[in-house]
């Protein structure tokens, strides 16, 4: 039963990506650019920096209201992880990439175990309090532009957060 459930979730995920990768499609992936590099050096050593994971992988905690993949114009949703999470916590609800790996061990995708390690080691100065997870399968990023990446951005800057880790979906 659950092979045909798997088959009949891919099937349908397969028919709405063609259909979104036809030219006059019903939902063509808007074409969203970055007209300007906002690219900053970091003012102090990396041995100084606080340093916060930012995944579009789907990662979240297992508590936490899974990613929306079945939402027609993606889900742009945020989920705070504390940094004392451990992996065993953490899933990944995500239906664009292959991650068996990232599901046996979440660092694959989300190294929130190996961020640790570095602090500990003095390579980095410091882990955020709190990371981000969000969903990295959204045809129209407009609205996560405007609501969910100021959100991470307010709460790096209220956190001291130097440097930010991003891991793609």
């Amino acid at each position: 039963m659950t092979e045909l459930l798997d088959w009949e979730f891919t099937e349908k995920w397969r028919q709405r990506w063609a259909e979104w990768m036809t030219p006059g499609g019903h939902g063509a992936i808007a074409d969203v650019r970055n007209e300007s590099l906002a690219w900053t050096a970091p003012g102090k050593p990396l041995s100084e920096c606080t340093v916060a994971l930012v995944t579009t992988g789907g990662v979240h905690l297992r508590t936490q209201e899974p990613f929306d993949v079945m939402k027609e114009d993606g889900d742009w949703s945020l989920r705070e992880i504390p940094a004392d999470t451990p992996p065993g916590a953490l899933m990944i609800t995500h239906t664009h990439y292959n991650h068996l790996d990232a599901d046996r061990d979440v660092n694959v995708m989300f190294p929130i175990e190996r961020l640790a390690e570095l602090a500990e080691e003095g390579v980095i100065g410091g882990v955020a309090r709190t990371h981000f997870g969000m969903m990295g399968w959204v045809p129209d990023p407009r609205a996560t532009v405007r609501d969910t990446v100021p959100t991470i951005v307010a709460r790096a800057r209220s956190e001291n957060v130097d440097i930010v880790l991003l891991t793609p979906g």
